[in-house]
């Protein structure tokens, strides 16, 4: 129900434009054009989503927090990454060439 959202534009006499006029085939087709460029340039220009988003976590969340999430989330990475590794390594293991690292290594001491 956007219906009851819309808003009509008027042309210069108070007139609602005709649907021809709405898809931009104006005389002046540049006019449409160039109110689309700068609506365009408008929203370039602003703040994303996550821009905003990011500084609204800044003024609400210590930098110490945040270092400690992205450590957290790092942490979740090399987690995955080794259940990732443990299945490979199964999976070479089952069919005959295993690329087990060598989990122990001697080490001489002086």
């Amino acid at each position: 129900m956007t219906e009851g959202r819309r808003t009509t534009t008027r042309v210069a006499d108070g007139t609602a434009p005709t649907p021809r006029a709405r898809r931009g085939a104006t005389t002046a087709g540049g006019d449409r054009r160039a109110e689309l460029e700068a609506r365009l340039a408008r929203l370039e220009r602003a703040p994303g989503l996550r821009e905003r988003g990011r500084g609204l976590m800044a003024r609400v969340v210590p930098d110490e927090a945040t270092q400690h999430f992205r450590n957290a989330g790092r942490e979740q990475l090399l987690g995955v990454r080794s259940i990732v590794d443990f299945w490979i390594e199964r999976i070479d293991e089952s069919e005959g060439r295993s690329t087990r690292r060598a989990r122990h290594e001697s080490i001489e001491i002086d």
